[in-house]
């Protein structure tokens, strides 16, 4: 890998980073004012909205300007709305409307950027260093969420709103400039313009005719609703109920979860060159021990069994979502990436939406534990999808070597 892909790599890392102390900052700051914990929650419920209608209209937007245009323009726009939030706090914090008005700027600019942003690497990287370019970003992303909310949690406490603010700040407008300086020119293939609502069923088109993408979307939205037995509030009465220790234990289990993703993403970086001839293989022993630890967790008794399980669910974790990403990114032409991922987040945002209810309906009426089971059951058959795409490779194999 070259010099693009590891600036690509810092202005990433940066601007991830910058989403972190953004949010916890304005997430803190919102309770502290409120006292609510709904309205605190606004923020991820503007988040998810405008993932809904970014994902929904990614194919219209990008008709309006070229792949590097779009890109710098949507970063540019959401640097210069958290500044101007930033310098003007004090007025912004006293007027909830014009609050919410930076907050859907800097949410739809988002929800636009990030497919694109996730499509950049394919440009930078070749075929074959992409798992562990995509090893790399893994790593990177995990050690920014456990470093990020540590670290703006304790600047706001000792520091107050500000200076996090002016580091997220420097760290987006950062993060642009390498992005401008790194992003390559990248041909636009000219066709005959579409209609606005051919260009947004592009997307998912492709997703559905694709039996690869098909799959493996259908793999990560069961374990997107698997994935909602972690939020918090699930988390903090798995602590409370079924280990019966006090909420500090909610901390611990985030903390150990996240070293064991850091690890993982070590080991999948150390085992790149064996996990790239078989991605497939790598998704079902991922999923499938996944699968196992989940159950296991859910069905402990014991405090530090369940935090030793939350460290080894990184590995696994890892190997299965860095596997089905380079899979996924593998699977479709570069210029129909961003679409598809904009397809692949709404469903992903609806499968979160709904799946969130649903498990804390189970956890109040079935016990919590409950939780942890059905979403193990939900996981093991990713890894039975994933099965089915590996017996499929291995008949395309032998029909073509007859």
């Amino acid at each position: 890998m070259k010099r693009p892909f590891f600036l690509y790599w810092y202005s990433s890392t940066s601007l991830s980073l910058a989403d972190v102390m953004y949010i916890m900052v304005l997430t803190t700051f919102l309770y502290e004012q409120t006292g609510s914990a709904l309205q605190a929650a606004i923020l991820p419920l503007v988040n998810a909205l405008t993932s809904f209608v970014a994902g929904m209209t990614i194919s219209v937007i990008r008709r309006f300007a070229s792949f590097r245009q779009l890109l710098l323009l949507l970063q540019i726009v959401k640097a210069s709305a958290i500044t101007i939030f930033t310098f003007g706090f004090s007025y912004f914090s006293s007027q909830y409307s014009y609050l919410l008005f930076i907050l859907l700027i800097v949410s739809l600019a988002e929800g636009w950027g990030n497919p694109l942003l996730r499509t950049t690497i394919i440009h930078l990287v070749p075929q074959p260093s992409l798992l562990k370019a995509n090893s790399l970003l893994s790593l990177s992303s995990q050690t920014v969420q456990i470093a990020g909310y540590s670290l703006t949690g304790f600047l706001v406490i000792a520091m107050g709103n500000t200076i996090p603010l002016l580091i997220t700040v420097a760290l987006l407008w950062s993060g642009v400039l390498t992005l401008f300086f790194t992003l390559p020119h990248i041909p636009e293939t000219t066709t005959e313009k579409a209609s606005p609502v051919t260009t947004m069923k592009a997307g998912w088109v492709t997703l559905w005719r694709q039996p690869t993408l098909r799959l493996v979307t259908l793999m990560d939205v069961i374990e997107g609703m698997a994935g909602t037995i972690w939020i918090g509030a699930l988390t903090l009465v798995y602590v409370t109920e079924a280990l019966h220790e006090s909420p500090q234990w909610w901390g611990y289990i985030n903390g150990s979860y996240y070293i064991g993703t850091i690890v993982g993403g070590f080991l999948t970086l150390a085992l790149a060159s064996f996990v790239k001839r078989h991605l497939v293989l790598a998704m079902i022993v991922g999923s499938a021990c996944f699968s196992l630890l989940t159950l296991l967790y859910g069905l402990s008794t014991m405090p530090l069994l369940s935090l030793v399980l939350c460290v080894l669910m990184g590995p696994s974790y890892q190997l299965r979502d860095v596997s089905q990403e380079t899979a996924f990114q593998s699977s479709v032409h570069a210029e129909q990436l961003p679409n598809v991922y904009g397809a692949r987040s709404v469903l992903l945002s609806l499968t979160s939406a709904s799946s969130i209810p649903l498990f804390g309906f189970i956890a109040d009426h079935y016990g919590i534990r409950s939780v942890y089971v059905i979403a193990s059951i939900f996981i093991s058959f990713s890894a039975l999808l994933a099965f089915m795409l590996l017996q499929k490779q291995r008949s395309l194999s032998t029909v073509n070597n007859l």
